[in-house]
């Protein structure tokens, strides 16, 4: 009788073993389920806070929390190219068209307006008879990304190279961005309105050495 019962104890410890190794398993497979739902909603949302911009042609992959960040620098990349291809000129006809070409896929018809008055005027054709060069550097460019469209506001010279003399502009233009679709070539997906040169003023005139 004694031996029996010690039978039936065994067996009772040995279902209570297995019973908290099946609970074990059980609670560990929950945890690990329910991890592995964790992890997966965490790298979808890393994944999903990836973006990537376009520097000088390259995509550079960056997060959500730089998108401003790179976007503001966009805006500043996108219209210092623009105002490089307007007023960065050569005494060349072809190539003068070639710039105002490329410079209106990243603007709306302001500044085909500007280029337009400019050419009535007979400025190009004075550029090119006369052997001068045009040549613009930017000193600042200020967008505010708080507004939109992003009103921007170009600091600059510009500088007539002939080759007795150089003429000095001191340089102020306006005007406002808008998001369009990214393209080969407009790759920051930009678009330039209402351009206006508020500030073209004569600053003097230099010996060339």
């Amino acid at each position: 009788m004694e031996n029996l019962i010690k039978h039936f104890n065994s067996i009772d410890t040995s279902f209570r073993k297995m019973k908290f190794v099946t609970v074990l398993a059980l609670v560990s497979a929950v945890i690990i389920a329910v991890g592995s739902v964790a992890a997966s909603g965490w790298f979808m949302e890393k994944a999903n806070g990836t973006i990537y911009v376009v520097d000088k042609g390259s995509a550079v992959m960056a997060s959500r929390t730089q998108e401003d960040s790179h976007r503001e620098l966009e805006a500043m990349d996108h219209v210092s190219r623009f105002h490089e291809l307007m007023f960065n000129l050569s005494p060349s006809a072809e190539s003068i068209q070639r710039n105002l070409d490329r410079a209106l896929v990243m603007s709306d018809k302001s500044a085909y307006d500007y280029w337009m008055d400019l050419s009535e005027r007979g400025f190009y054709q004075r550029l090119v008879s006369a052997n001068i060069s045009q040549e613009f550097v930017a000193d600042s460019i200020k967008v505010d990304m708080l507004t939109y469209p992003h009103s921007v506001t170009t600091y600059g010279k510009i500088f007539l190279l002939r080759e007795s003399n150089i003429t000095a502009y001191q340089f102020e233009s306006t005007c406002r961005l808008v998001d369009v679709e990214r393209s080969q070539n407009n790759p920051h997906g930009l678009m330039i309105e209402r351009f206006t040169v508020t500030r073209n003023e004569n600053i003097g005139t230099r010996k060339r050495h």
